[in-house]
């Protein structure tokens, strides 16, 4: 399988009939490697966007990736496969411009969105910590291998 998921959780993939066999591709990262790939593609192609734009395009597009995978792994509602690969198309865009700041070597663009990316990842752990979503996140994973 191509997929990280669990058996139990391949609702959360999207399944391909190839040479008669099913392979499950995740639907975030399916929706995430298309746009990161799309990106880098158009980019060295030489269509660009002004370099002023990266560190927005880093900050917000990585936000509804974040909100969903979050209020689902704390159980608040389940995504849909459709939501997913949405949310993974803008989370790829921002990770093909993070990818792009080190291809380029802007250190001090790289750094800042390194601390953005940071901050990004302490609000969700004191929000799961708080919340005690991050035991019962832990406990799901630890069920599931």
């Amino acid at each position: 399988m191509l997929s990280h998921h669990p058996p139990e959780r391949l609702h959360r993939t999207i399944c391909l009939g190839v040479g008669g066999k099913n392979v499950y591709l995740c639907a975030r990262c399916t929706g995430k490697y298309s746009s990161l790939i799309a990106v880098l593609i158009v980019y060295f192609i030489g269509l660009r966007f002004p370099l002023w734009l990266y560190l927005p395009l880093i900050s917000v597009l990585s936000i509804p990736a974040i909100v969903d995978w979050f209020t689902q792994s704390c159980k608040l509602r389940e995504s849909r496969n459709l939501i997913r690969v949405g949310t993974g198309l803008l989370l790829g865009i921002a990770e093909a411009y993070f990818l792009l700041l080190v291809i380029n070597g802007m250190v001090s663009l790289f750094l800042v969105a390194l601390s953005i990316i940071g901050l990004y990842a302490i609000s969700i752990y004191l929000v799961a910590w708080k919340t005690r979503c991050l035991d019962s996140y832990l406990d799901d994973i630890m069920r599931s291998y």
